[in-house]
């Protein structure tokens, strides 16, 4: 008979093939940020991934290391638009910053609503 309440939580099944098991022995995979980009660069170069995937996942790899301060653009130097404003406005608002989003407000800078 099994016992209901086990001290320890069963083992997952292992479910790669002998053959798997000695060539990751033989060859671990990366070990650090630096190793898994390059593992990645090498994915790319044998086409197993594309090009555009390749950046993004290093980028995220990359972004790992920081914090929200590192990214994050403080409150008074945000590019926001008002709702209410006229379309000529608005425009060249974006057409100067160059952003493709806004954080949008109705009355106050402070009040962001979409």
């Amino acid at each position: 008979m099994s016992d209901p309440h086990p001290a320890r939580a069963p083992e997952k099944e292992d479910k790669r093939t002998f053959l798997q098991k000695v060539v990751e022995f033989i060859h671990p995979g990366p070990d650090s940020p630096e190793e898994l980009i390059e593992t990645l660069a090498e994915a790319e170069s044998n086409d197993v991934i594309g090009a555009d995937s390749r950046v993004m996942l290093e980028r995220v790899i990359r972004m790992a290391d920081r914090t929200a301060g590192d990214v994050m653009v403080a409150a008074p130097r945000m590019d926001v638009v008002n709702i209410d404003a006229p379309y000529d406005d608005l425009l060249r608002t974006i057409i100067t910053t160059a952003h493709s989003r806004f954080p949008v407000y109705q009355g106050e800078r402070e009040n962001i609503i979409g």
